[in-house]
């Protein structure tokens, strides 16, 4: 005989149609469950969120350092009054991020005393660079300005990596909660059969079931499948519990997806950034050593990039630089991969392309760009050109950072021969 369904009524209704038998269980198991799911959600959020706005400070405040110091070094190359004020605001932005930061309650005492040794130095940084801006021999001092600012890199990248390795400690605490979760819900569950089991047989088909859905979510989240959803459409407190469980779930998930995707961009141009290349290309070199096929590597370098910072300024250069990192990202197939290898270079890993299929695209790229116009937000107009090299692999060589050397090289002679063209290693 098949059993009646009450997936329409509450769980107190059928609790009173098995006697209440296992009315307290159930409801502990409602309550309970969507009280620490609340909690655990709003914690983790919290905890993601204050990592993530870290990680992001971090690398906000290295970008502003290095804006500040490039003025410094523009202005020990063509001295103008004109930088020494861009300078003093730059560097009052830097101040102010360091203050925003140091603010945060959330930071440790540890993070604390590093940040605000960083901000010394970084203060250190700016005497010199007032010491090259007041002084007729400004190249001297130049050098040890070179030193303390990359020792304010460098520190700040230690810090930029425990911060990563933080948000990594974070996924474990998450794997963490999800099992004591599970341990609830475990718990729970042995407690409301014992329950079904006294009351009726048909109790189980409208609450043990979806209460072992329950239980293979939580595993497939034990196993860091965070793309599981549970199907329980029901009108009752298990299906709100389930709605729930499902939307942690996608927090959850987006969070994840976030932070893979902050430690792997570039800010500013949105590509992948050096550690994912670096990545990108030991992968590839494996793929194609194992199934004996080819691949390319482009290094791309803006042409006279410094004359557009100096003639229409930073802001402007940063967008030219968007604009030529977007228009290589369009010349390219979705499984090529574009990075910013640093500053106004660019590197683009080509699978499965010799190297002339390989110039094929370099070709269209150099085209592309030197046909492209950029109109800064005061209206000027701006038009670049970038020079590129290419080395494929295996000929040019069998790894992947003798492929960048080669590829460099490349570009380098490119540079050489006039610019605004494409040489082979």
């Amino acid at each position: 005989m098949k059993s009646p369904s009450f997936t329409h009524l509450s769980l107190r209704a059928r609790f009173l149609a098995a006697m209440g038998i296992v009315f307290v269980p159930l409801v502990l198991v409602a309550l309970g469950s969507g009280l620490f799911m609340h909690r655990a959600v709003d914690a983790l959020n919290r905890v993601v969120e204050q990592s993530v706005y870290k990680l992001q400070t971090t690398s906000r405040l290295q970008n502003q350092i290095r804006k500040a110091y490039g003025l410094v070094r523009d202005y020990t190359g063509t001295p103008r009054y004109t930088v020494r004020d861009q300078f003093r605001s730059e560097s009052q932005t830097v101040e102010d991020i360091f203050t925003e930061i140091l603010r945060k309650p959330f930071l440790g005492p540890e993070e604390y005393t590093v940040l605000s040794r960083i901000r010394r130095e970084w203060r250190d940084c700016v005497v010199l660079a007032n010491l090259i801006f007041t002084s007729n021999t400004p190249k001297p001092v130049a050098y040890q300005l070179d030193q303390r600012v990359n020792q304010v890199m460098f520190a700040l990248d230690q810090i930029y990596g425990s911060y990563y390795d933080e948000i990594n400690a974070q996924r474990s605490q998450i794997g963490e909660a999800e099992s004591r979760f599970l341990l609830i819900i475990v718990l729970a569950i042995g407690l409301a059969m014992i329950g079904a089991v006294l009351g009726a047989v048909w109790l189980s088909r409208s609450v043990l079931i979806p209460l072992r859905e329950f239980e293979r979510g939580m595993t497939h989240f034990a196993n860091d499948n965070l793309s599981y959803r549970l199907d329980l459409n029901h009108d009752n407190e298990i299906g709100q519990l389930a709605r729930e469980f499902n939307t942690m779930a996608e927090r959850l998930m987006a969070h994840h997806n976030k932070l893979e995707e902050l430690s792997i961009r570039d800010g500013l141009t949105g590509l992948y950034n050096r550690r994912e290349l670096e990545k990108r290309l030991h992968e590839e070199t494996q793929r194609a050593r194992r199934y004996n096929r080819p691949y390319s590597v482009l290094m791309l370098d803006v042409d006279h990039f410094k004359d557009v910072n100096d003639r229409y300024g930073h802001q402007s250069g940063d967008d030219v630089l968007i604009a030529v990192a977007d228009l290589v990202r369009l010349n390219v197939r979705p499984v090529d991969v574009v990075c910013r290898y640093g500053g106004e270079e660019l590197a683009v890993i080509l699978p499965e392309t010799d190297e002339s299929g390989a110039r094929i695209v370099a070709e269209r790229i150099r085209r592309t760009i030197e046909e492209s116009i950029t109109t800064t937000p005061q209206g000027d107009t701006i038009n670049v050109t970038v020079s590129i090299g290419l080395a494929g692999f295996p000929r040019d060589s069998v790894t992947g950072a003798g492929l960048i050397h080669a590829a460099d090289q490349a570009l380098y002679a490119a540079k050489m021969d006039g610019r605004n063209i494409v040489r082979n290693y």
